[in-house]
């Protein structure tokens, strides 16, 4: 008896598992559709004069810059995220409230990068995009911690190098917010400038703390 609901626990640690993944996918799915939404054409605009097109076309680069940028972010995001996904086993109801608050925050980044955009001489706009991005990391890494503390939620096997270096690229991003939160309070059109060492900082860490690959190593979405 005690092995055959040890058995139907593990299986429904299994489906809530799938259950998250496809949730996530969705929302990663839809973060990334919205960076798109600032778009918009001129009324008219096959009667716009040639000056007023070029007019158009110039302030068009401050949005295509921010949907660059935020588009960028949720796909680091969800590489991330994919990386995690391959190494968990199970999961449990603290876990999924944790995940949950993650892609809740994940969900916000369009927003808050609006509002950084269209306030970019606002401290509080470029503290709170900063502040969203920060809770990103801090609850990817709280994931990452709580699923492998004792391997609660990984294969045993998984070693602790891959487990540090996971942990450390989850505090790249509340690293860089801190910086840019610093920035804002004194000179918030200056703060965009922290975020130049978010890429700089991901890759120089990806390439120095490789994380060993699992053989024959599947992603959850082809689970």
């Amino acid at each position: 008896m005690s092995r055959q609901m040890h058995t139907n626990q593990d299986a429904q640690n299994s489906n809530a598992l799938t259950h998250l993944a496809r949730l996530s996918d969705f929302i990663f799915a839809l973060a990334m559709a919205l960076t798109f939404w600032r778009f918009d054409l001129p009324e008219h605009a096959e009667m716009l004069a040639k000056v007023e097109i070029n007019q158009f076309l110039v302030s068009q680069l401050k949005p295509l810059g921010a949907y660059l940028i935020t588009f960028v972010l949720v796909a680091v995001y969800w590489i991330a995220h994919t990386q995690q996904f391959s190494y968990y086993k199970r999961t449990n109801e603290a876990h999924l409230w944790i995940y949950t608050l993650y892609l809740m925050c994940l969900f916000l980044v369009p927003y808050s990068n609006e509002l950084a955009l269209v306030f970019s001489d606002n401290s509080i706009a470029k503290v709170c995009f900063a502040v969203n991005i920060s809770l990103i990391g801090v609850l990817s890494f709280a994931s990452w911690n709580y699923a492998t503390y004792q391997h609660r939620l990984v294969d045993e096997s998984l070693d602790a190098q891959t487990i540090t270096v996971m942990k450390v690229k989850a505090l790249i991003e509340p690293i860089c917010a801190m910086v840019a939160i610093a920035i804002a309070l004194f000179a918030p059109a200056w703060s965009d400038l922290a975020w130049l060492l978010f890429p700089l900082v991901y890759f120089t860490l990806r390439k120095l703390l490789a994380i060993p690959q699992k053989p024959n190593q599947t992603t959850h979405s082809a689970q």
